[in-house]
C-alpha cells in the first residue's frame, strides 16, 4: 500500500482503549482526540480537520447530535464523518456528511486507513 499523505483528523470517542488504537494505527497523521463533542465543536471554531472518527456513544450529547451542530456550519459541513462504532447504525447519514460506516467488533485497521486517503 502507497504511504498515505499526512492529514488533519480529529478523533472523537470516549473509550481510552480505542483512543490508544486510533493513536497507533495513525501515528503518521496529525491527530486530536477528544472524549465528547462539546469539545470537538470548540476546537472545530479555531481548526477545520480533514476528516473526523467519530463514535456514536459519547459521554454528553451523541455522536449524532455533533453531526448535526457540524451541518449548520458552511465549513464544517463539508467534512468527511467516518461514524466508527459497536451500535448498528442502519440510517443513511450521507446528508450529515458521513461517508463510511465501520463497526468496531469487524473493522480492519486497513478499511479506516483506505477511508482516510480517499475521503480526508
Amino acid at each position: 500500500m502507497a504511504k498515505l499523505s499526512k492529514k488533519k483528523i480529529f478523533v472523537i470517542d470516549d473509550d481510552r482503549e480505542w483512543l490508544e488504537y486510533y493513536a497507533n494505527l495513525l501515528k503518521d497523521h496529525d491527530l486530536e482526540f477528544f472524549q465528547h463533542g462539546v469539545g470537538a465543536m470548540a476546537r472545530m471554531g479555531e481548526v477545520v480537520p480533514d476528516i473526523v472518527i467519530l463514535d456514536v456513544l459519547l459521554i454528553g450529547p451523541s455522536g449524532f447530535g455533533l453531526l448535526h451542530e457540524m451541518q449548520s456550519y458552511e465549513d464544517l459541513a463539508k467534512v468527511p464523518i467516518v461514524l466508527v462504532s459497536s451500535v448498528r447504525v442502519d440510517v443513511d447519514l450521507e446528508d450529515y456528511g458521513v461517508v463510511k460506516v465501520l463497526d468496531k467488533g469487524e473493522m480492519r485497521p486497513e478499511e479506516l486507513l483506505e477511508v482516510i486517503e480517499q475521503y480526508g
